[in-house]
């Protein structure tokens, strides 16, 4: 006999006893059903096990899941919040520095023309920046002050902070501003507290990652110390006296060698306004006039005022004179 027919056998086999023991009585069956409870059970209860954790850790999957979507969904909403309160900050900043620029030019007693930085170049980053206004501006100037300013090369340009530099080369739109860590930038200036003059030039050089300034040609005697105010002296034509330069940082011994030879003392200076973000600026174009606003002063009380101050740089400034300590000088 081949396998077929052992399997045919078999299955006829079982298939009578299923028969038969469909046909026999309850109290016949339920004894031999209890019996085969008794013997299949550890095997049925064996089998319950796996399926049961199959089911759990489906569950459990599930559940982890859904927690891993929404920690994703959390960590989503923190980093908006984030950027929105980094966006919330740069306008808080903007308007600080946007307040302190209008209080800076409410409480100043300099006609401020407001500018801003639309140009630098990191190759010339410590020397100049470009600026938006232009002679195209000279027009509304003169509409506004009646022809007393305009807008010319060497005009301070300060920050609520301090002085920043001078204009330099001025096209209809735009305005070249020169640094005051440029070498090219020289201010007449004092010490506040000792009066001692001097030369403020920048050096161009960098120590430390930052250029430096120096106060030259100061008085031998000078009592000059680490921490004093450096302001504009205002004997140039273009300078104003009283705008703030910077702050002492070092005054060397006496050198008996070249540049001073031993005749004058220097400093060096850390410029008060911060030379590294310039944003919005002003342009100083000369004293506050004193006229109602909209009002065009007649000509006899302007020429009086012309005859006794001198108010328009590009027109009426003397000429440099030899002495350091008492000009601007032009590069």
């Amino acid at each position: 006999m081949n396998k077929s027919v052992y399997l045919i056998v078999i299955s006829v086999t079982v298939a009578v006893v299923i028969v038969v023991l469909l046909l026999l009585p309850s109290h016949v069956t339920q004894p031999m059903r209890l019996k085969t409870l008794e013997g299949f059970g550890p095997v049925l209860r064996t089998v319950e096990t796996p399926v049961n954790l199959v089911t759990n850790m489906d569950s459990k999957l599930k559940t982890l899941d859904q927690a891993q979507a929404e920690l994703k969904k959390l960590h989503d909403q923190i980093a908006e919040l984030q950027l929105r309160n980094q966006l919330l900050a740069d306008k808080a900043t903007e308007n600080a520095r946007l307040r302190e620029m209008l209080g800076f030019q409410a409480a100043s007693q300099y006609e401020l023309l407001p500018c801003r930085v639309i140009s630098r170049e990191p190759s010339s980053w410590w020397d100049s920046v470009q600026i938006n206004v232009g002679w195209a501006n000279n027009e509304d100037l003169d509409a506004k002050y009646h022809g007393k300013y305009s807008l010319t090369s060497d005009q301070p340009v300060v920050s609520p902070r301090g002085v920043v530099g001078k204009t330099g080369n001025v096209s209809r739109y735009v305005t070249d501003v020169i640094l005051l860590v440029n070498q090219n930038c020289s201010i007449s200036a004092t010490v506040e507290g000792t009066h001692d003059q001097g030369m403020v030039q920048g050096q161009g050089n960098f120590e430390e990652g930052k250029p430096q300034v120096k106060v030259n040609y100061l008085p031998k005697i000078s009592q000059v110390a680490v921490g004093q105010f450096v302001v504009t002296s205002g004997l140039g034509p273009y300078f104003p006296a009283g705008l703030r330069l910077g702050t002492v940082t070092e005054v060397p011994p006496l050198k008996n060698e070249y540049p001073t030879f031993g005749l004058y003392r220097e400093a060096t200076i850390e410029p008060t306004a911060d030379l590294n973000q310039l944003d919005e600026l002003f342009i100083v174009l000369g004293p506050k006039q004193e006229t109602k606003e909209g009002s065009k002063p007649d000509s006899s009380s302007t020429s009086d005022a012309n005859a006794g101050t001198d108010t328009n740089p590009s027109t009426n400034a003397s000429p440099a004179t030899t002495d350091p300590n008492s000009t601007d000088s032009n590069h």
